[in-house]
């Protein structure tokens, strides 16, 4: 724990119980609120993004690696779009602070049920056909190493069974930055690199394999940048 991040949970705490109830009531608002939160944070922190490659305003599915609660921060503030992140139903049954899953709209999967895949394909599709971004942690949890974990069949299915289009973008440094476990925070750069995007149909077979290893292979390229 240092101060910095002793400072950036109670900010959070209190911010996110504001924000909860502003959702709640001005829902048009909504894309507005998480921008402007996330843009604060980023702020508090006092976080220099520097970015690689061009956001593909295009994709309608983003794979990103997963190491903080701040990957989804800087991809809420750097997307044009509002992001429909595919997250784990039982966040939305945390007391108060689950309405921060329920109230955007995000895709809510309880991945114990067994037509959980079905309901995940029927729930993108919806999502995607309302304008919005699909945003996937193929890992499926917080990474609490360097290294990445095996990606999950799911998003590999979605983007098969919907063919879309799929846009690969590796985040460094946010673990440094914003250690949620640990409550540290350090002032500093991220990067975002954007990988060229796929659509499932036009490149092959093995083309979920070879994302994973292009995700993998960035990320240890980069992975000795502290800035």
């Amino acid at each position: 724990m240092n101060l910095r991040g002793l400072y950036i949970a109670i900010y959070s705490f209190f911010s996110l119980l504001i924000g909860i109830l502003c959702m709640y009531f001005l829902r048009s608002k909504i894309p507005k609120i998480r921008r402007f939160w996330a843009k604060s944070m980023i702020n508090l922190i006092d976080i220099e993004i520097e970015e690689i490659g061009t956001f593909d305003k295009s994709a309608n599915l983003i794979v990103v690696n997963h190491n903080s609660m701040l990957d989804i921060i800087i991809l809420d503030y750097l997307s044009s779009k509002e992001i429909a992140w595919v997250a784990n139903m039982k966040l939305a049954n945390i007391s108060v602070f689950g309405w921060i899953f329920k109230l955007p709209n995000l895709i809510l999967i309880d991945p114990q049920k067994k037509n959980s895949f079905k309901i995940l394909i029927n729930k993108v599709k919806k999502e995607i056909n309302n304008q919005r971004l699909v945003g996937i942690f193929p890992e499926g949890t917080r990474g609490d190493t360097n290294n990445i974990l095996k990606f999950k069949k799911g998003t590999k299915i979605v983007a098969e069974k919907l063919n879309l289009k799929v846009q690969p973008i590796v985040l460094i440094n946010t673990r440094e930055r914003l250690d949620t476990k640990n409550l540290r925070a350090t002032a500093g750069k991220v990067k975002v690199i954007y990988l060229k995007s796929i659509i499932p149909s036009e490149v092959g077979i093995h083309w979920f394999s070879q994302l994973e290893e292009s995700i993998r292979n960035t990320y240890h390229a980069a992975e000795g940048f502290t800035e």
